[in-house]
């Protein structure tokens, strides 16, 4: 019966630890050894968050990320997700998520706390064994793909994880606002909505909530935004406006002045090349959020006539 479920999936049919051996062309011995010692496999270093925290950061070794990409490529990326996720998917991304809520006048950010590290062993074992993989299986493919317990801040197939992980959280939410005309996204732990009404999101907020702690995640407060008509709507770093988004006219202007700058010759020599680097790779960020703010800032650079470098995505 499981493995129909996983024939139904498209799934490997992984029985034991040989049969994980075969399809990945690595030893037993290894592969036990990566899973049982698990957190040995992991560089650990710190990078600061906004607000000045550590955000512990944990690299897998080249072997345990070689198992990773197996896993993801080939058992994780076959999983269905909800519509609403938009992060770590081929695709989609901070543009598709924030084009959610276009149109919309009222927004309310929510944050989820340690969203990684607050994905449990359990969980991610509880994802295998629904799969339809038996319990000694489950348990050796959630090992491989958690370290000191938890989902690992860097490693491969943490971000899908965290997605499947939050497919019935996204579907209670979805199916829940969608009732009361509120608009809902979520890129990782960035959590969307938007509406027409101020007063829709004071309704749902409460529920909202209720769910996410019976989901097993925690909200960080001092994230919590509400923004309205005369606000910036800003949505996983991007402007929200009635037809569109984009970086909003102020990081435009901006990226403007930067141009201007370096083809009249008003920096240093020496700071060109970094000049030039800073504003190709805006352009090149830009051109996947608003090709016609590119094109915009082309004309611009043309008629101050371009040089010194500076690459234009074509559209």
């Amino acid at each position: 019966m499981k493995q129909y479920r996983l024939q139904l999936f498209g799934l490997p049919i992984i029985n034991n630890l040989k049969d994980l051996s075969d399809y990945l062309h690595l030893s037993e011995n290894l592969l036990y050894r990566l899973s049982k010692f698990n957190s040995k496999q992991y560089i650990s270093f710190s990078i600061p968050k906004r607000n000045g925290d550590p955000r512990i950061i944990h690299c897998p070794n080249k072997e345990t990320k070689a198992v990773q990409v197996w896993i993801l490529r080939n058992i994780l990326e076959k999983i269905t997700l909800a519509d609403v996720a938009t992060g770590f998917r081929e695709k989609m991304g901070i543009r598709e998520n924030a084009l959610a809520h276009k149109g919309n006048q009222y927004f309310l950010c929510l944050d989820l706390d340690d969203f990684f590290p607050s994905i449990k062993y359990a969980k991610v074992y509880s994802i295998f064994k629904t799969m339809g993989y038996n319990l000694h299986v489950s348990h050796l493919l959630a090992s491989l793909c958690t370290c000191e317990g938890a989902l690992p801040q860097g490693g491969v197939t943490s971000p899908m994880i965290s997605n499947i992980v939050c497919i019935r959280l996204d579907r209670r939410i979805a199916g829940y606002v969608g009732k009361h005309n509120v608009t809902y996204s979520r890129y990782a732990d960035d959590l969307t909505f938007s509406s027409l009404s101020f007063a829709r999101l004071l309704r749902i907020r409460k529920f909202v909530e209720r769910i996410l702690n019976e989901e097993g995640f925690n909200l960080n407060t001092a994230k919590t935004r509400f923004m309205g008509k005369r606000t910036r709507r800003e949505v996983t770093g991007l402007v929200v406006g009635e037809k569109s988004v984009g970086i909003g006219r102020q990081e435009k202007r901006i990226l403007r002045v930067k141009i201007y700058q370096l083809l009249r010759g008003k920096i240093k020599e020496e700071d060109k090349p970094q000049r030039i680097n800073h504003i190709n790779g805006w352009l090149s960020f830009l051109f996947h959020i608003d090709k016609d703010g590119v094109g915009m800032l082309k004309r611009y650079a043309e008629s101050l006539n371009l040089q010194h470098g500076l690459r234009f995505p074509a559209k």
